[in-house]
């Protein structure tokens, strides 16, 4: 799953290492997301699109994190 780019799920609850799904991914539709916050090993940083309905999301990372500000 190296180039995926869409990930749709629908009440799934992965088991391992976040870390393996696409750094390529651009869109989530992950009805039922399981966890309380997204985990950090879960790449985002070409994500443009979440859906995360219906999910148990509390906080969206459970640890601060580092992102780079663009300047016009």
């Amino acid at each position: 799953m190296k180039r995926l780019r869409l990930l749709q799920l629908d009440h799934v609850q992965l088991v391992g290492d976040y870390g393996y799904l696409s750094k390529e991914l651009r869109w989530i539709c992950w009805k039922g997301f399981p966890s309380r916050y997204i985990p950090n090993n879960f790449h985002m940083t070409n994500v443009i699109a979440i859906d995360l309905k219906h999910s148990h999301l509390q906080l969206v990372w459970k640890q601060a994190r580092d992102y780079q500000v663009l300047n016009n």
